[in-house]
């Protein structure tokens, strides 16, 4: 049977030297004169120690672990991107590489009307022109469907636009900032050196619908987080937007009650449009208005638009009259006058005539009423395209037409005589 010695402390070869002790172990210093036998395992129970399995090593090994986790989903985020960003850039230089071989189509010092290269050009043109105007009023669908037909869809701005597209819904139908904030955020840099104020005017109105409901701690709240940060560039409209904790919707204070008024939503929606334009470098109009106020500019005169002008006038029609309306006046230093009759330009070979009721016709055109009302009177209707006709002939071979004195305006349906028409001189 084993002694008490052997049953208190029994071998353990696994364990080295410091370990060889427990705490029922002797000490050393006891004079035992030697290293103790080997014995057989106790039958004795014993009662050992627990073991603290959570080491330093095996804590520090999970730690770097963890850190290496955080490495890798930062850097599969930094791998979209970057394949965002490359694929962004193939089809930016795509667009770039279309643009340049549509502009080097017509080379500087090339003939226009060579061929059907020209026509085909400017309908190509004009279709981009229409495209522009119908993303820019909201016509999405419609424009990318003419974009696709003519084949220009890398000719257009389709994808800018259809990014605005989501920002300005989200604006105008469900009255939320977040995607315009969002958009603010990724453009912040350009927006600051623009000094553009749709950030903070994005808190504003997000501070404002929570006044609206009466929820006033969480307005508090969201004015010390997102707007204190703008009290150095306005503190102005930061003081009255906070002035309207105190405030209703039905308020009849109006510096407040603009506040408060659905369209302010437009506004925030025109002034996102407004910072899009400018950071892609589009203009702020419409290319067709520019296109069309630049041709209108050069037909508007005094007369444009009153009442018995030219049937050809563009400014007769009420739409082109509100474009024409900021234009100026064009600036002819020399006056032409096109006759209405024979659609030529007056000149001292072909000079102007004025009739009782003011109207002007060149020598020609007058010559021709005449030869037209003289063969009507005399029953010779037929007669009346071949009398024009000759009358022509002889206007343009120096020639005037003999008989007929009297003639009908075709504007009034005046008749008048010979002897009461006078001439008129170009300045």
């Amino acid at each position: 049977m084993p002694d008490a010695e052997t049953c208190a402390e029994p071998k353990n070869p696994t364990a080295g030297p410091s370990s060889s002790r427990s705490f029922f172990s002797p000490s050393p210093s006891a004079g035992t004169g030697g290293p103790l036998p080997d014995a057989e395992p106790s039958p004795c129970p014993t009662e050992q120690p627990s073991i603290d399995t959570t080491t330093p090593t095996t804590t520090a090994r999970e730690a770097s672990i963890e850190r290496l986790r955080l490495l890798l989903a930062q850097l599969q985020g930094v791998k979209r991107k970057l394949i965002d960003v490359s694929r962004t850039e193939a089809d930016d230089c795509a667009r770039c590489k279309a643009r340049l071989e549509h502009l080097s189509a017509i080379r500087p010092g090339q003939e226009p009307g060579v061929g059907l290269g020209l026509i085909s050009w400017t309908r190509q043109r004009l279709d981009i022109l229409l495209v522009d105007h119908m993303l820019r009023s909201g016509h999405y669908d419609t424009a990318n469907r003419l974009a696709t037909s003519s084949g220009i869809s890398l000719l257009t701005d389709a994808h800018i636009f259809e990014g605005a597209r989501r920002i300005v819904s989200a604006l105008l139908d469900t009255h939320d900032c977040s995607p315009a904030l969002e958009w603010c955020r990724e453009n912040r840099v350009r927006l600051t050196k623009a000094k553009s104020p749709l950030e903070f005017k994005l808190h504003v109105q997000r501070f404002i619908e929570l006044v609206r409901v009466g929820n006033r701690t969480a307005a508090i709240a969201y004015a010390r987080a997102h707007l204190a940060p703008w009290a150095g560039q306005y503190m102005a409209e930061l003081q009255r937007a906070v002035a309207t904790l105190v405030f209703t919707p039905q308020t009849r204070c109006n510096a407040y009650r603009t506040l408060f008024d659905e369209s302010q939503w437009r506004t925030l929606a025109d002034l996102f449009l407004r910072d899009m334009y400018r950071l892609h470098s589009l203009t702020p109009e419409s290319l067709l208005n520019v296109h069309l106020q630049a041709g209108l500019s050069a037909l508007k005169t005094p007369a444009s638009g009153e009442p018995g002008g030219s049937r050809e006038d563009p400014l007769r029609l009420p739409a082109f009259r509100r474009l024409a309306a900021q234009l100026p006046y064009a600036k002819h230093m020399h006056s032409k006058l096109l006759c209405a009759v024979t659609k030529e330009l007056m000149s001292d070979a072909n000079p102007p005539m004025v009739l009782p009721n003011g109207m002007v016709y060149s020598q020609r055109g007058v010559e021709i009423l005449m030869a037209q009302y003289q063969a009507k009177q005399q029953g010779k209707e037929a007669d009346a395209a071949a009398a024009a006709a000759a009358a022509t002939v002889q206007g343009q071979a120096g020639g005037g037409v003999p008989p007929g004195s009297t003639g009908v305006c075709p504007a009034t349906g005046l008749v008048f005589r010979r002897d009461e028409l006078r001439r008129a001189y170009i300045a």
